[in-house]
């Protein structure tokens, strides 16, 4: 429902349902709105089921989760859908390329692999040194000759030692921050929290745990009781989006919460997790015992099986999936590599061409010790000579 310069709209898959079951029945349609601040103070499930006993409506276009507790109060529709549960989270960030060349590696592997290239040049140099192929050699400068030649061949850069010319190893590939993907990473996550419907069973389910997993989430939830949404979706999509927390809801309603968000952001700003082992059976409400509610059902069912309900979902949930971490296809076009792609081969030559600097830099220093050490001999041994003389 959108407000407009004092007039209401109505869109969305209920609202196509309800639309096409007023056309099945030639019957007109009428919207009776929600109390506001009965919503504020009861919560929606309460809000709606107080619109049946006041006899205002004759269907509730919400999916309701069938309960005990509600079907004494209501009866429902057949089941619209059977939706698998996921996480709504915020688009994740990506990691810097700057470190990204040591990333994909763990320290005990960059520490193997930094001692075994050690060993490896060690052992070279004692083969050269102890049997020279033509020349006598010393362990220094072997060392240092097969230093640089293992260090051409890690690398790939290319110089008088290897027969490669051009660099053939670059960093330029962008990785997106790891998202929770199951309630138990959620639970240890110390980043991201989570955000329910407190009027719905699946909030129970942990607010009520007493061990595991659920307990910690439903402590999370007592602590921040701002993530408790009582109101419609919304509230929880903007937890998502202004608290990073994670929206604990069905398919449909998480791709349509994307969806309306895409229409003013075109760029992603909300990904979701892989499917939570968690299944619920979704039906309208009807008033208890209608005699139009067996109609209804009726009707329903030839919606169901017609395909349409799936064609409308498909219609408002546009072009969402790209934002599913892991599911981006590629664009199958070349794509201009930006000073941020190379921000990480950059670094390294800019440490690659200081440290060189710096060695160069010590050995004119050196030289030049070296240059007036022997000038400073000569003198004495001249002056020695004169004076002998």
């Amino acid at each position: 429902m959108e407000k407009s310069q004092g007039n209401l709209s109505h869109s969305g898959i209920c609202h196509d349902i309800i639309t096409w079951i007023s056309q099945q029945f030639q019957m007109e349609l009428i919207y009776v709105p929600a109390n506001n601040s009965e919503v504020i103070q009861f919560g929606i499930v309460s809000t709606l089921i107080n619109q049946f006993t006041k006899q205002e409506v004759d269907i509730i276009p919400f999916p309701f989760v069938i309960t005990p507790t509600l079907m004494q109060q209501m009866d429902f529709t057949i089941p619209l859908t059977v939706e698998d549960y996921h996480l709504l989270q915020p688009y994740p960030k990506e990691e810097s390329r700057l470190t990204a060349c040591i990333r994909p590696f763990s320290f005990t592997v960059w520490l193997l692999f930094l001692l075994s290239t050690v060993a490896v040049i060690f052992f070279m140099g004692l083969l050269t040194f102890y049997r020279p192929p033509l020349k006598s050699i010393s362990f220094t400068d072997a060392f240092n000759d097969h230093t640089i030649y293992v260090l051409t061949v890690i690398t790939g850069q290319g110089n008088y030692k290897s027969e490669k010319i051009f660099a053939q190893r670059l960093v330029a590939v962008p990785k997106l921050d790891p998202i929770v993907n199951t309630l138990t990473e959620l639970a240890v996550s110390s980043e991201t929290q989570m955000t329910v419907d407190i009027q719905l069973g699946k909030a129970r389910m942990f607010l009520e745990a007493t061990s595991g997993p659920y307990k910690l989430i439903g402590n999370s939830l007592r602590n921040n009781p701002e993530l408790l949404v009582k109101g419609s979706s919304l509230e929880g999509m903007n937890n998502v989006l202004q608290r990073r927390a994670a929206y604990f809801a069905n398919r449909s309603i998480i791709k349509y919460l994307m969806a309306v968000d895409m229409k003013t952001h075109p760029r992603c700003r909300m990904t979701y997790s892989d499917p939570i082992p968690f299944i619920e059976y979704y039906s309208m409400g009807l008033p208890k015992n209608s005699r139009h509610n067996w109609i209804i059902n009726h009707d329903l069912q030839y919606l169901q099986e017609s395909g349409l309900l799936a064609y409308w979902i498909k219609q408002r949930t546009p072009n969402v999936d790209k934002c599913k971490v892991g599911m981006s296809k590629p664009s199958g076009k070349m794509v201009s590599l930006t000073l941020v792609d190379l921000s990480s081969p950059t670094a390294l030559l800019a440490i690659g061409i200081g440290l060189s600097f710096l060695v160069f830099l010590i050995e004119i220093i050196l030289f030049s010790k070296t240059k007036k050490r022997k000038i400073q001999e000569e003198n004495n041994t001249v002056k020695n000579i004169l004076l002998g003389l």
